[in-house]
Order: structure tokens, then sequence, then C-alpha cells
């Protein structure tokens, strides 16, 4: 069995080293910006919206869903506590006190908790929690035991301490803190992983304090002196130590433990996987390109330059917080929010460094984990290599989601650009170009494949009794997708002709929701299938990985898409594409394939899951 560590180094440069030309390197003669602003360790504290001071105060976007919890909001943060009044209400420090004193309680958190009325009884507007189950005196903010309970903080009173989660957990050589690292003496960088010239090795290592963290730090190559591996392997890789706006401000505005992480700390400080991020991608490649072999630290020598911009972490907050905003003050979709961020971060990279104008953004790497991918990016951010799960190629090109907030055909025109945006977007350039951009794995975590016969788990003793196999959400409840827009309707076209055609019983193909499948456990039913389907969803959906992952042959329905790796593996030696033409005749072309195809199709398989 592979460890959690392994497991994430299985998916270390394979975008980069599949993108590099094998040719010297070019030589310039632009001058080189040496080192990089400090300043990262300080605290950043935001202002709440006017007529919010001494409430809490959440926005939920294009929805018009506000309302006010009774408590406390911390600022820095955009949390709510219990109000002072309470016994476990939160106390602030005194008046005066130097900026990061803690408060004098912290109390508990009313997480994502509105009460129905106010003390009178008078009606609060989209609350639901009755008043007493949060301010009585049996409440949540009153109560020894309450019992009323809280999800998402450890312990049944959210009240056991737990550490934070910061990128590789600051190296070892600062304190996290909601996601940015404060620096001990003489480190520097996101991660306090680079050191200042003179300093000894010593200083700033938590490893002694918490020695629990040491489970969630990886090695970092490129700070070594001298180099323990002194054979490098191209290509090199310069990562961007980013102005905080794009990057830890935003873990900072996080209102749920999991989001904008792909990893946390639970109970007894034991680190864990998040229960689920669709862009866990995100951090998970910044922390990989950080402690890569390929690593470089000299951006005169670098071959490609990783921009972290955090634009899915930005999409887990844009609806909640009124602070971040891109550009501020405006709330469209959030794409938008999310190509404006882009824009903002390469005006900044721009007027800082020289290495993005000397070959215009070509050796730039932009990752882009949302739903639709790269299909919204500014113009200007196009050229780099985009990194995406969404390989849709045909253009010009309109969103297929059936998600408001995350699509990009709504016109809109803001001061900061001139006329509509799409101008600047969508209306420029495809969602990918095979020639440059690659599309990349969705991250999972082994527990999602823990019955594949890859992680050693035992065959079942029926073998591959399922001939195919798809279980997902269809939106089939009345008014949630009226236009048939989600899965571009391919999901619910198969269902229905899965219904009219009787294919469980008559083929053998399992298809529908949870409730149309039954219990039983996922991993399981994908390991004893001998065909997975992989349909689109909002537009990328993971279930190339989920078959992959599990020996199950994947069958792709989804015209003009580039699957994961398929422009730098043989995709179609171990995969079966159909066109959406074909759904009517989707079990008939599958039974049409020979037992040596379907033996072949699983033995490459076999060859390429660990990518």
């Amino acid at each position: 069995m592979l460890n959690e560590r392994a497991v994430l180094r299985l998916l270390p440069l394979i975008a980069v080293l599949a993108l590099y030309l094998d040719e010297e390197n070019e030589k310039h003669g632009a001058d080189v910006v040496t080192g990089l602003a400090a300043q990262l360790n300080r605290s950043r504290l935001r202002p709440l919206p006017e007529g919010a001071e001494g409430r809490c105060l959440m926005t939920k976007g294009d929805w018009c869903f506000k309302y006010h919890a009774q408590g406390v909001c911390d600022d820095d943060i955009a949390m709510c506590y219990c109000p002072p009044d309470t016994k476990f209400g939160r106390k602030e420090a005194p008046a005066g006190s130097a900026p990061g004193t803690p408060p004098l309680q912290p109390g508990r958190p009313l997480f994502m908790c509105t009460p129905g009325t106010d003390k009178d009884g008078k009606k609060v507007e989209w609350g639901g929690t009755p008043y007493a189950d949060m301010f009585g005196p049996e409440g949540w903010c009153n109560a020894d035991k309450p019992t009323f309970r809280l999800d998402g903080l450890a312990g049944q009173l959210c009240d056991q301490p737990l550490e934070q989660t910061c990128v590789n957990q600051c190296c070892g050589h600062g304190e996290c803190r909601q996601g940015f690292c404060k620096c001990a003496a003489g480190w520097y960088g996101v991660d306090c992983g680079l050191r200042r010239e003179g300093k000894d090795n010593e200083e700033g290592d938590e490893l002694v304090k918490k020695p629990w963290i040491a489970a969630a730090l990886t090695h970092t190559v490129a700070t070594e002196d001298p180099p323990l591996t002194p054979l490098r392997r191209r290509p090199y890789v310069y990562v961007y130590d980013m102005k905080p706006d794009f990057g830890t401000d935003l873990w900072q505005y996080r209102i749920e433990g999991s989001h904008c992480v792909y990893r946390t700390f639970v109970h007894g400080n034991r680190t864990s996987w998040v229960g689920y991020n669709a862009y866990a991608a995100e951090p998970v490649l910044h922390e990989l390109f950080l402690t890569s072999e390929h690593r470089t630290l000299d951006p005169e020598e670098a071959d490609f330059f990783y921009v972290p911009v955090n634009v899915g972490c930005l999409m887990d907050v844009y609806a909640w917080n009124e602070v971040p905003r891109w550009p501020r003050g405006l709330l469209g979709p959030r794409t938008h929010g999310a190509a404006m961020m882009q824009r903002e971060a390469l005006r900044w990279i721009n007027a800082t460094f020289p290495w993005f104008a000397r070959r215009g953004g070509r050796d730039h790497i932009w990752l882009n984990p949302h739903d639709e991918g790269a299909c919204s990016v500014w113009r200007d951010v196009w050229p780099g290599v985009m990194l995406s799960h969404w390989g849709r190629t045909d253009f010009p090109h309109a969103s297929n989601t059936a998600y408001g907030q995350d699509n990009y055909s709504q016109p809109l025109e803001h001061p900061s650009h001139p006329g509509d945006w799409r101008q600047w977007t969508s209306l420029v350039h495809p969602c990918f170009d095979p020639t440059k951009d690659l599309v990349i794995p969705a991250f999972k975590q082994p527990k999602h494949y823990h019955a594949s016969p890859y992680l050693g788990a035992p065959v079942p003793k029926d073998g591959r009794d399922i001939f195919a196999f798809f279980m997902g959400d269809l939106r089939l409840e009345p008014g949630r997708d009226p236009d048939c827009r989600y899965s571009r309707c391919i999901r619910q076209k198969l269902y229905n002709l899965s219904r009219e055609g009787h294919w469980k019983e008559a083929h053998g193909v399992w298809f529908g929701q949870r409730e149309d499948i039954g219990s039983g456990d996922y991993s399981a039913f994908l390991a004893r299938s001998t065909f997975c389907f992989v349909l689109p969803g909002d537009g990328w959906s993971p279930r190339l990985e989920d078959a992959v992952l599990h020996g199950c042959i994947p069958v792709i329905i989804m015209d003009d898409v580039q699957a994961v790796f398929e422009s730098i593996l043989e995709v179609s030696t171990f995969t079966v594409r159909l066109s959406q033409r074909d759904l009517p005749r989707v079990v008939e072309l599958l039974k049409s394939l020979r037992p040596e195809q379907v033996a072949d199709y699983q033995r490459n398989l076999h060859k390429v899951w660990h990518r």
C-alpha cells in the first residue's frame, strides 16, 4: 500500500515534462530581479461592510441572500461567534491591544447558522434555526452541554484547538495562521521555505514544538545547500512567490475548514484528507512545484514559471463574503471574478519582474481548476500553458453550465475593462489548445479508490459482473435544470434510454443516481465493472479518473473534448470513445467488442493507472 505522501508524489511534474522541448535553454540578457518583497510576515485586517459593525454579515452573491446572525464577527476570517452577553460568547481583547492579540474568550462559532426570529419573536429574513436553540438557556451559546450541535469544527462543543492548515505546513519554519505562514526570523516565502543568507538552519524549527506537523511536510529539494541531488533534471521550474492578495489572503476568508485545501488536521492533530474539494488540484500542485526536484530558485535558468493564483479558492469563497472581490465592489459570475483576478496577478507580475514579457508569457503555467477550465481566462493570460481538467476544443464556444454563477457567457461591463468582458476572454480564444495546454487529473485521495485491485483490494468473488456502470447526479428534480444544459443532457438521455430498455436486467448496465443503483460502496461498484461511463457535468467531471483507478475501461462520450493526458498518452489504447449521436446505440457498440479487445484495453490500463 502507498502512504498518503507517496500518492501525492505520483502526480509530480508530468504536466511540464510532457510539454518541455529538449533543446538548449535560450539565453537572455534581461536583468535578474533578486529577492522578493519581505511582506509576508504581517497581519491583514479588513474593515467590515458598512452597517455591519457589531454583528455578522454574510452575503450570498447574485441570489440576493442576506442575513444577519446576532453575534460577533471576526473580520479577519468573516466568521460569526456567539455574542459577548452569552456564557460562551466571544470576548475581544481590550481596546488598545496590539494587532493580533487573541480574544479573551474565543467564543463558540455560529457556523452557517441563522436564527429564525429575534429575541422578541420577530421573523428574521432567511433565518431558520429556532432562536432558543442558539441563545436560550439550553441553547448553543449558553448551555454547558447544549442539545443543539454544529458541524465543521473539532470537538462536540467546537472547543478543541487544532493545528491550522498552510502550504507545506510552513516547512516547519513558521507558524501557520489561517492559511498564512508567519515565518521565523531568517526565513521567508509563502511556505517559509527560503532561508536568508547567513542564517542558521536551526532557526524557526516548529517540529520541536509541534512534532505532529511532520506528517504534512515534504522536503524542499531546491533549498539544499550543498545539494543532495547533484544530478538535476530539466525542465527547471521557477515558482512565483505571489503577493498575498492572490493566495493566502483568500485562505483567511474561508468560512468552512475544507475549502481551498486538500488536507486538514483532525482530532489529536492527525493530518487527514478533506472530505471533498473539487478544486483540490490547486493546493496540491502548488506544494508539488515548491518541493519538486525540478524547482529552481534562479529564474534566469528557468524553462517554465508556475503562477500560483488561487482562483479555485476564490470560487469557494466568492459567493459568501463581501471581500475579496475582483474587481472590488463587483459581484458578477464567479468566472468573471476568476478572470479578473488572473488579470490583476499578471499586471502585478509584469510590474515586478521581467520574465513574463521576455517570451510573451508562453513559458508561464496557469492552473484553471473550475468546471469549464480556461474557457474564460483573460486574453493576455491565454498565451501561457493552461492546466485544467476540461479539454474542450471547439471554437467559437459558449458556456454549457447549468449553474448561473459559473456561466461565462453572461455579458458584463465594468469600468475596469472596456466593453463587455467576453470580448477580452471567451470570444477571443478556445477553452483548450492541445499544442500548448494539458488536461490534468483531478485530485483523488486514496479512499476514493480503496476497493481497487491496484491498491491490493481483493478481487470481487464474481469478478467484473457489472457490464457498464455510472452513478451520479442527473439533475432530474423539477425546475433544477429546465433546459437540460447539465452534462449537455447526455446523462439524462442515457438514463431515459436505460429505463426504457431495462438495461440493468437485460444487459447488466447499471446507470442512475444513488437511489437507482441502491446501497453499496461506490469504489466497490467500480471495481466490479468492465466499462465505466465518462460523461461531462457542468463541465469537467472526474469520471475518467474513477474508471482508470479501478481498472474499469472508460467509455468517453463528450464530443470535441480531450480527456486527461490525451495529448501525451495513447488514450485510445485503454478507452472507448463514442460520439454523442451514438447514445441510442451505446449498449450495442459495447457488446460488439471482442473479448480480446476488452483484454487489450485492460492490460493497457494496468500500464497507465498510476499516472
